[in-house]
């Protein structure tokens, strides 16, 4: 930090702000902005509630006025940010918001900034409390110190991070499209595979192309009694499924030999279905392993299907299969749906051939997909980087 910088608790650089009761005028009408109104992917107020005072909420006690900002207390390190815009001044925010309103000589946008150093962001890590609604107080918040430098500097300082910030913001958008691009365009084929059909596609169900199919098996009630796990044998559910990418490498939880003897092991190159919670992901086993009764197994027969197939396939029926489990409580969808359904096959040498377009393809995809999450971290290390360098004095006039 540059010498000549004084640091100061921000509650010494802030005004005094005021709060209103909204009751008191029941018929007023007035903008609320609760705290998910605040995006934390674009660090504005995304939509506000028009309400009449009778029916305001008890946290609707903050007055806020254009240029205040706007710091969400509540889970603190989702940053919840942002700058009060003109057409809101004299609205109301939740008690849920600290609002800092800059003191005269302290431009508001350098507040707003010095919010997302990673200094500041580590206090309110370790400042919060409480564990299904982590929280710091607004005494936490006005207890943290800044360097203030004199207010042209600041101005300067604003006026290269909300360059660069613009930039990288667009940076941002442009490679978060592009990576659900490489995603769409992976879904687009594999659907397109499954319904533009040549000759000698044949309709059956799974059971008529397996050799063992039916569910998993978990005999034992309670199912979480302590000596059923623990042992060597993996124990595959339902999340570990919808988590895999086509092959099934990891797994949370083991069987003993007490919870092998109340299932089953089913063997490598399994097909698991789930039908129940996370309805109708699959996914092949990549080992030996148990599952519940939530899964389905299909075991092919070589002689009528290709494994990778019956994956893609279903896949490929996933948005048709989870609009059949809708409708109860807890979304599910049974044997019979599986028993009944008829899906299309081709010979299985069309079908092996299907599968090494859609694995070129699949790799292709995950590739593209990897650049643009590096792309993505790289961008978020920049602007870790420029706020590190504007609040230690090192975007100075001969490098800003």
């Amino acid at each position: 930090m540059k010498k000549e910088w004084p640091t100061k608790t921000l509650g010494e650089v802030l005004q005094k702000t005021e709060t209103v009761n909204p009751l008191q005028s029941p018929e007023t009408e007035f903008d609320y902005i609760d705290v998910s109104s605040v995006s934390n992917a674009t660090f504005q107020i995304k939509a506000t509630q028009r309400l009449k005072g009778k029916n305001a909420p008890s946290r609707a006690r903050k007055l806020v006025r254009e240029n205040d900002v706007l710091f969400a207390t509540v889970r603190p390190t989702l940053q919840r940010i942002a700058v009060v815009p003109e057409h809101l001044d004299k609205q109301v925010c939740s008690t849920g918001y600290f609002v800092l309103r800059a003191k005269h000589g302290i431009d508001h946008r350098f507040v707003f900034y010095s919010l997302f150093t990673e200094d500041f962001i580590a206090q309110m890590e370790s400042l919060q409390k409480g564990a299904s609604y982590p929280a710091v107080t607004d005494g936490d918040v006005k207890a943290q110190v800044i360097p203030v430098p004199p207010l042209p500097e600041q101005q300067r300082i604003v006026g290269i991070l909300d360059e660069a910030f613009e930039g990288l913001a667009t940076a941002k958008a442009n490679a978060e499209k592009n990576l659900q691009n490489a995603r769409v365009l992976f879904e687009s084929h594999l659907q397109s595979v499954f319904t533009q059909r040549g000759k000698g596609w044949k309709q059956k169900t799974l059971e008529e192309i397996a050799t063992t199919f039916g569910r998993g098996k978990s005999k034992h009630r309670p199912r979480n009694a302590p000596h059923l796990y623990g042992g060597k044998y993996p124990f595959v559910q339902t999340g570990d499924i919808r988590n895999a990418d086509h092959i099934i490498t990891e797994y949370s939880q083991t069987y003993s030999e007490a919870g092998l003897a109340q299932s089953k092991l089913w063997p490598n190159g399994t097909i698991c279905i789930t039908i129940a919670a996370n309805i109708a992901e699959t996914a092949i086993l990549g080992f030996d392993a148990c599952f519940p009764d939530s899964v389905i197994g299909v075991l092919a027969n070589p002689k009528e299907a290709d494994v990778g197939f019956i994956e893609y396939l279903l896949q490929s029926f996933k948005a048709r299969l989870q609009a059949m489990g809708k409708g109860s409580a807890q979304a599910n969808i049974n044997m019979g749906t599986f028993e009944n359904e008829r899906f299309p096959f081709p010979p299985v040498a069309e079908q092996k051939e299907i599968v090494t377009k859609l694995d070129d393809l699949h790799e292709a995809t995950q590739r593209l997909e990897s650049i643009y999450q590096q792309k993505l971290a790289a961008l978020e290390a920049l602007k870790k980087s420029l706020l590190h360098q504007a609040f230690t004095g090192q975007l100075t006039m001969d490098n800003g």
